[in-house]
């Protein structure tokens, strides 16, 4: 099945190299940035390769953004098959959470769960005219209960809480079909991972093409590392 694939945050890293992946594979994916001129090497790329694509402006902090993204969208597509939610940030590696700054949580909670929540919102309308319609959303094992610790608290309380949205979502949309899960990418390096993460983007790619190209009858409510159940 050729997918209709949008992915926030894909003008670099790890939404980059896996929007490229799935050109190649034979979907089409809506490629999206705050700003429209950092996706222009990707383009280039897209259009030597004659890959299926479409180039977006996209504040994901930004409701209006989003909104007039979906106008955008519905005039060329009628319904899109996957939506995966990458863009996020990590600003607290070395904080503690007792002397936490409140408009650094803040922030973090805006990207990493309010973001991909407003872009469900939106969406899902869109992806329940889908065949068989996937949401993935970018977690990290930071935010897991099961193994909660100290240090980076506001990327951990943003992640634990999108893994709370996966499941909630997943249990309202069961109805339509429509598969929805976290995903742990790994330590990759990107420029969030940095230079001595352990997985090359490369290596991380896969399991997010997995995740986004489920079958129908695909797990739903699921956190995920390399194709593989893990705990919450």
């Amino acid at each position: 099945m050729k997918r209709i694939i949008l992915i926030t945050g894909s003008n670099r890293g790890l939404g980059k190299a896996t929007g490229l992946k799935l050109c190649e594979l034979g979907h089409e994916v809506i490629f999206t940035s705050r700003k429209i001129d950092n996706l222009n090497p990707i383009k280039k790329e897209v259009e030597t390769k004659k890959f299926n694509a479409s180039f977006y402006e996209l504040d994901v902090c930004d409701l209006g953004s989003i909104k007039n993204l979906k106008k955008v969208i519905t005039k060329k597509y009628n319904h899109i098959d996957t939506l995966i939610n990458n863009a996020g940030i990590l600003n607290d590696r070395n904080d503690s959470i007792l002397n936490l700054n409140s408009k650094l949580l803040h922030d973090t909670m805006d990207t990493n769960l309010f973001s991909p929540l407003n872009m469900i919102q939106q969406f899902n309308d869109l992806i329940k005219k889908s065949s068989n319609g996937v949401i993935v959303n970018i977690s990290s094992v930071l935010g897991q209960l099961d193994s909660m610790t100290i240090g980076m608290p506001s990327y951990r309380i943003s992640k634990c809480a999108i893994n709370a949205v996966t499941k909630v979502v997943s249990e309202e949309l069961k109805e339509n079909n429509i598969k929805v899960n976290s995903v742990h990418p790994g330590w990759v390096q990107t420029d969030m991972g940095g230079s001595e993460a352990s997985l090359k983007i490369e290596e991380s790619v896969p399991g997010l093409v997995w995740a986004a190209t489920l079958d129908q009858d695909g797990p739903t409510g699921k956190f995920f590392f390399n194709k593989k159940e893990i705990p919450w």
